[in-house]
């Protein structure tokens, strides 16, 4: 009788799963039985809640009130393998870390840049791997080679991204102790804000992942790139630490990468160049370099 209770559980599950497919307009993935058995009770009956950051193009963002982007198309399909719902929350980026911390969400799928302060207390999925670009208005005179380059000029970031506590240590320790002028680096609540402050001549820079600063510098036509890219680090998904939907997302993922709809989905979004993965891990506090 306890088989076919699960049995009928995970039918069920994947019916569910196959229904939010459609809903999407997506081709239906069969359910997964040992990622799906792997996840907590609790994701099984109610689903998973996902915090997606709302201004990022293209990884996630909302566009004529739809929700795009290459992360997203990923969760949607690893909801699919999975076999529970996603329920997705479009959200600002400084909400979703305490959101997760407070168990308001379950995942964020934000394009976290994994760093030391953040494995205090989430543990990451990454999907990719991505240093920092620097983006300025065309046709501006502007000789960015190095990161010591940057020093005097004042660069645009989105609050709370790692970025900042780079570009900060960068300011001190390339800039200031070399006797130069430090980066003058100003925060804007939205990524739109910060470009704008750039496009609008109010700052000089604006710093962001290079895969997102690319895609703006393409879609607009109106930004080109500095000739470097600093800072490489892993970026992706977030959850709590220690919690069994990590483990889960990863084996979703690399059932993505095996199938080859990781590498499809990225090359839809023009994301498939330098820094895709090949393995699928978990960076958690305790293995930071797995």
């Amino acid at each position: 009788m306890a088989y076919l209770s699960r049995t009928n559980a995970l039918r069920a599950a994947g019916i569910a799963a196959a229904l939010f497919a459609s809903a999407l307009g997506a081709q239906a993935v069969e359910t997964d039985k040992a990622l799906h058995d792997e996840l907590a009770d609790g994701y099984k009956a109610n689903g998973v809640n996902v915090a997606v950051f709302n201004d990022w193009p293209p990884d996630e963002f909302v566009e004529n009130g739809e929700l795009k982007g290459w992360s997203v198309d990923m969760a949607k399909a690893m909801s699919e393998r999975l076999g529970v719902p996603f329920k997705f929350d479009p959200t600002s980026f400084d909400v979703i870390i305490p959101g997760l911390v407070s168990k308001r969400y379950d995942a964020g799928f934000s394009s976290f840049g994994v760093t030391p302060e953040r494995l205090e207390v989430l543990d990451f999925i990454p999907q990719r791997k991505e240093g920092t670009g620097y983006a300025f208005p065309k046709g501006k005179d502007l000789k960015l080679a190095e990161e010591k380059d940057l020093c005097g000029h004042s660069v645009a970031l989105l609050t709370g991204a790692w970025d900042m506590q780079y570009l900060t240590k960068v300011s001190q320790e390339t800039c200031v102790a070399a006797g130069l002028k430090p980066i003058e680096l100003q925060q804007f609540t939205t990524q739109n804000a910060a470009e704008l402050a750039v496009s609008s001549g109010r700052v000089e820079l604006v710093a962001a992942g290079s895969a997102k600063l690319a895609y703006l510098a393409k879609q607009t036509g109106k930004f080109d790139m500095a000739g470097f890219i600093s800072n490489a680090v892993y970026n992706g998904i977030g959850v709590r630490r220690d919690d069994p939907l990590g483990p889960a997302l990863k084996g979703a993922l690399q059932a993505m990468m095996d199938d080859g709809s990781y590498k499809e989905i990225m090359a839809k979004w023009g994301v498939d160049g330098a820094g895709m993965l090949e393995k699928a891990i978990l960076v958690t506090k305790a293995n930071p370099n797995p």
